[in-house]
């Protein structure tokens, strides 16, 4: 599987992005070879995008019911699931928790995110380089130009 990014001396992997415990095993042996001074490497996580390109798309004028199927049973979640209820390790009662635990966790990030305040609109400019950059610069002041505009309409 490994093989070096044409070029540029990184070990890079390609895996089945929808296999849960390859992605981890890849993972875990590459952040063990970097640990060691084995430098750094890229994962190609392949996967299938199974909903639409955008909200006016619509994949069925394009794909068939099979294909759409195929690629519903490779669900990396439910793939994972149904692994670990082959081998035991995944019950009722332990699903039941953690569908509790994750729904009370959307709750507070749905709660977290409705009480943020708005985020300064000039603040996606602070960070794009680590030196001042004179496009950035004259960007910002653009949008700063905009924005007291329709401030003042």
């Amino acid at each position: 599987l490994a093989r070096r990014a044409a070029g540029y001396g990184i070990e890079s992997v390609r895996i089945d992005g929808n296999d849960v415990l390859a992605g981890f095993a890849v993972t875990r042996a590459l952040l063990d070879r970097a640990r060691v001074g084995g430098g750094p490497a890229f994962i190609e996580a392949v996967t299938y995008r199974r909903g639409p390109h955008t909200t006016s798309d619509d994949p069925t004028r394009y794909r068939d019911d099979a294909e759409l199927d195929h690629w519903a049973s490779l669900d990396p979640l439910d793939r994972l699931r149904r692994h670990m209820e082959r081998i035991g390790a995944l019950d009722a009662a332990l699903v039941a928790e953690v569908d509790a635990e994750a729904d009370a966790l959307g709750e507070r990030l749905r709660d977290a995110i409705r009480g943020m305040a708005d985020p300064d609109p000039l603040a996606m400019f602070d960070h794009v380089y680590a030196e001042p950059h004179a496009q950035v610069t004259a960007d910002r002041a653009a949008m700063a130009a905009y924005l007291a505009a329709g401030e003042a309409s």
